[in-house]
């Protein structure tokens, strides 16, 4: 697009006017007349007299959040000095900026449809075909950067035709109500492809690459492929706000916040990422409290030494962060982020395949839910958590690559049909008293995942082994207390090492 010079005059005057501020979330105290508030309008608002407060002092607030009884906005130093001492400021908290995932392009294997890689690894038809559900009447609401042709995509055209696309908000170009705008430079077709993963079906070619094809989808773009501000977390927050209130209960982003910001000053710190810190995860645990489940991604930074856990607001109690496998080995992806023990509980929470970005495995997940949901709407957001985590094939022995694991349509279906069903494969424990071991192994395994444990279940690494002739040797690496050696589905074995 060609702008006119007046435009990019202004464009140019916004910039630098903002260049001189910096951006703060300004957080009120709750006291009595707020509460009074509160009650009067049925509902967590923020005080009127909270946000006349900010419009007496010439501060317009970017985003306004009741939930976390604050708003955002650019404050100069002028700003700062004339509020940072009033009675109702409980915080002044200067913001960072948004880093976004890579996206991949999603591969089939026939069984019979032809299902994506990772359906055919959580073995969705049992969900699909023996239960015929698809999400029908679930809300799925998705915040990410941008639904770039969506419309053309064979495998969501159908559910567009069918208007299930029920609302889009465009949190960047605020006069934009076109969804299906972007530029393939930007990366705003990102979101395309996560709505492709959660419920995309091409009925002509007969390939499934999402399981909620018959889902009603509400998406908010908030996220810019090639500038990373912190006004996208702003507008994170105010879009998940905007779904709650809509009665969505379902939602998927695959946006993480972490250190890779356009401005240093502004990063998040590892330290952070404790469950509690930022207003982002505070706002995320809100959500799950409220009735919420949000699916995340955990992050794609594996490989990178000065973010070495998941991002933020995948950390947040409630919510499920979701990982990467590899296909065949059941292994962790190198580029998946894992958990940390800054934290009092697993992350991320499950996993499953996806080629290049976590952002492909969480959607795949979440028309997993969705259509749990769809069978039994009666559920709550933490009882279709359990239940993916009780089907998923670590839940006996979680860990902080994979979370309680991948999964299981077969065992999901026994849950949802028969409540009495015993799913469950025995965990077998080995108590080893040297340092190296030799474990039997069934025939019918070749390759067995390993993961060295310092801690009950936090990895220190992971290896894949063959098996020859039935057996595997197993040696102790430093400083290990647990090993836990697993095949998929079919073989899952502890061993604990004697101390040294």
């Amino acid at each position: 697009m060609v702008l006119r010079i007046a435009n990019i005059l202004f464009l140019v005057l916004v910039s630098q006017l903002v260049s001189a501020q910096n951006k703060y979330w300004v957080l009120f105290k709750k006291d009595s007349a707020c509460l009074a508030y509160e009650k009067k309008q049925s509902a967590e608002k923020l005080c009127e007299h909270h946000i006349n407060f900010l419009k007496r002092h010439k501060i317009q607030a970017v985003i306004t959040s009741d939930w976390l009884h604050a708003s955002s906005a650019y404050l100069t130093k002028k700003n700062l000095a004339t509020i940072d001492t009033a009675s109702s400021i409980a915080e002044i908290r200067p913001v960072g900026l948004l880093a976004s995932t890579k996206h991949s392009k999603t591969t089939t294997k026939k069984i019979a449809h032809a299902y994506s890689y990772a359906l055919q690894q959580i073995e969705a038809h049992y969900l699909t075909e023996d239960l015929e559900l698809t999400g029908e009447g679930v809300k799925i609401g998705i915040i990410d950067g941008g639904f770039r042709n969506a419309n053309k995509d064979e495998a969501l055209l159908p559910l567009i035709e069918n208007d299930q696309l029920k609302y889009f908000k465009d949190y960047l170009l605020k006069r934009n109500k076109d969804p299906y705008y972007g530029k393939l430079l930007f990366m705003d077709g990102h979101g395309t492809d996560v709505w492709r993963a959660i419920a995309g079906f091409n009925k002509e070619k007969n390939i499934r690459y999402g399981m909620a094809n018959r889902a009603d989808f509400y998406l908010a773009r908030t996220d810019h492929g090639m500038r990373e501000s912190r006004m996208e977390e702003d507008y994170w927050i105010k879009a998940l706000e905007s779904f709650y209130n809509m009665g969505i209960r379902l939602v998927n982003s695959s946006l993480g916040y972490t250190n890779t910001f356009d401005k240093e000053k502004e990063n998040h710190s590892v330290e952070e990422v404790d469950g509690k810190s930022t207003l982002i995860t505070q706002a995320a645990q809100k959500a799950s409290e409220k009735g919420m489940l949000l699916i995340l991604s955990a992050g794609n930074d594996g490989r990178t030494k000065n973010w070495p856990t998941i991002s933020l607001p995948a950390d947040a109690k409630g919510v499920l962060a979701i990982g990467a496998t590899e296909f065949d080995v059941w292994e962790k992806q190198g580029y998946s982020s894992p958990g940390t023990d800054a934290l009092p509980y697993v992350k991320p929470d499950l996993s499953c395949f996806a080629a290049d970005g976590t952002s492909f495995a969480a959607p795949v997940i979440t028309g997993l839910a969705a259509c749990i949901w769809e069978y039994d709407s009666t559920l709550t957001n933490h009882q279709v958590a359990e239940i993916l985590k009780t089907s998923a094939h670590l839940r006996l022995s979680p860990n902080s690559y994979l979370g309680y694991g991948v999964p299981n349509g077969k065992k999901i279906k026994a849950l949802l049909t028969d409540h009495s069903a015993d799913i469950h494969e025995d965990l077998t424990t080995i108590n080893a008293q040297e340092d190296t071991l030799r474990l039997k192994v069934p025939k019918d395994i070749e390759q067995i995942a390993v993961f060295h444990k310092t801690q009950n279940w936090l990895v220190n690494s992971q290896e894949e082994l063959k098996v020859e002739n039935g057996s595997l040797l197993l040696t102790r690496p430093d400083n290990i207390e647990k090993t836990t050696i697993v095949a998929n589905n079919k073989f899952l074995t502890e061993v604990i090492w004697k101390a040294l």
